[in-house]
C-alpha cells in the first residue's frame, strides 16, 4: 500500500524553565515524549479536556506528549490572522510538517511513520487556545483571543510515542491511516 508521505521542517522542545520554545535537532523521542518538553511524560493530570470523565488533576495517561503542526495550515490561519506567517515553533509545536495535508482532521489513531523508525499515534485535533494565540501576539501583535477562532480545524493535531527514535528538519514521514 502506498501512503501519503511528508517532510519534517521543523523540531522543537518548550523546556519548563523557558518563555519560548526552542530548535532542537534532534528531537529525541521515547516513551514519555520529547525529551526535555515541559509536556514530557507517560502520565499528566487532567484538565478541563477531559472534565465529562475525571475531576480535574486526576492523574491519566498522557495522550498530548507532542503537539504537531503542517505549514498549508498555518499559511491559512496567518492569512485570517493578516500576518505573513506562523513561523515553526512559535505556537508551542514539536514538529512542523510540510506536505501532511488536513493534518488537523486525520482520524484519531492515525500513525505518523518517520524515516527514522519513530512512531507517533495521533489523538486527535489540538483545540486552538489563547496560549498559542499569546504566543503569536508577542511577536505578530495580534490579539490573543482571536487565534482560537481563526486556527479552528488548522491548530494541528496533538498524539503520543508508539515507537521511540530521533527526528530531524528533513527527514520524511508515511502517513498511516
Amino acid at each position: 500500500m502506498k501512503y501519503p508521505v511528508a517532510e519534517v521542517v521543523g523540531c522543537h522542545i518548550w523546556p519548563a524553565d523557558s518563555d519560548l520554545p526552542v530548535a532542537i535537532d534532534p528531537l529525541v523521542l521515547d516513551f514519555g515524549g520529547p525529551i526535555g518538553d515541559r509536556h514530557y511524560g507517560l502520565t499528566m493530570t487532567s484538565d478541563t479536556r477531559q472534565s465529562k470523565h475525571f475531576p480535574k488533576g486526576t492523574e491519566i495517561r498522557n495522550h498530548r506528549q507532542i503537539s504537531i503542526v503542517e505549514a498549508t495550515e498555518l499559511q491559512d490561519v496567518a492569512a485570517t490572522l493578516g500576518i505573513t506567517e506562523i513561523e515553526p515553533g512559535l505556537i508551542a509545536d514539536n514538529l512542523y510538517l510540510r506536505g501532511a495535508n488536513n493534518l488537523t482532521m486525520l482520524p484519531k489513531m492515525t500513525r505518523l511513520v518517520f524515516s527514522s523508525g519513530a512512531v507517533i499515534m495521533l489523538g486527535g485535533e489540538n483545540d486552538p487556545c489563547t496560549i498559542a494565540g499569546g504566543m503569536i501576539a508577542d511577536v505578530h501583535g495580534i490579539t490573543p483571543h482571536s487565534f482560537p477562532k481563526a486556527a479552528l480545524h488548522k491548530r494541528g493535531v496533538t498524539g503520543w510515542v508508539e515507537h521511540p527514535g530521533e527526528i530531524r528538519p528533513g527527514d520524511t514521514l508515511q502517513i498511516r491511516s
